[in-house]
């Protein structure tokens, strides 16, 4: 029996490599971003069954995070953290709002039918990290943001026949 589906016999290269990518802020190219993970998750809420012995979930609130790893070049991602700290602890109320800005994720890998761009909208930063050790060879920091909201730029899946069906918004 041959393996059937919409993935089962797709060569080597057409699976994803992720040297591929860039990231995008507000539209520039940040070049330090060696890699980017996000995440939704939607909470699930108990729910008891009452006069049974079962319990079900459905769908609650939605988390979205994700990380940023940047080479350290300079201290930008850094800097905007502490601005609004230090603007928050002075009682500037114009310079204590908290930064928005939004992320395009691209992964363009050779052998794939087409690139994968998301965007994430109204991304926020709350922290910050120094330091560094005599065993680093190159500092590389992570990164923590949260964002408000996402969707597929350009994005697609392997139908049952083989084609490609593109998702555009």
């Amino acid at each position: 029996m041959a393996d059937v589906g919409p993935t089962a016999n797709l060569p080597g290269t057409t699976r994803r490599s992720g040297r591929a990518g860039k990231v995008y802020e507000n539209g520039r190219l940040q070049g330090e971003i060696v890699s980017i993970e996000w995440t939704v998750e939607v909470e699930q809420v108990a729910v008891t069954i009452a006069g049974s012995y079962r319990d079900e979930v459905k769908p609650g609130g939605e988390t979205r995070r994700g990380t940023l790893r940047v080479q350290d070049v300079h201290d930008k991602w850094l800097l905007r953290v502490w601005r609004f700290l230090d603007a928050r602890r002075r009682n500037d109320r114009a310079g204590a709002q908290s930064p928005y800005f939004d992320i395009t994720t691209v992964l363009d890998d050779i052998g794939a039918p087409a690139a994968t761009r998301w965007l994430l909208i109204g991304c926020q930063l709350f922290q910050y990290d120094g330091g560094h050790s005599q065993e680093d060879d190159l500092i590389t920091r992570d990164i923590p943001f949260t964002f408000r909201d996402d969707k597929p730029l350009d994005a697609f899946e392997y139908a049952d026949n083989g084609t490609v069906v593109m998702t555009r918004s």
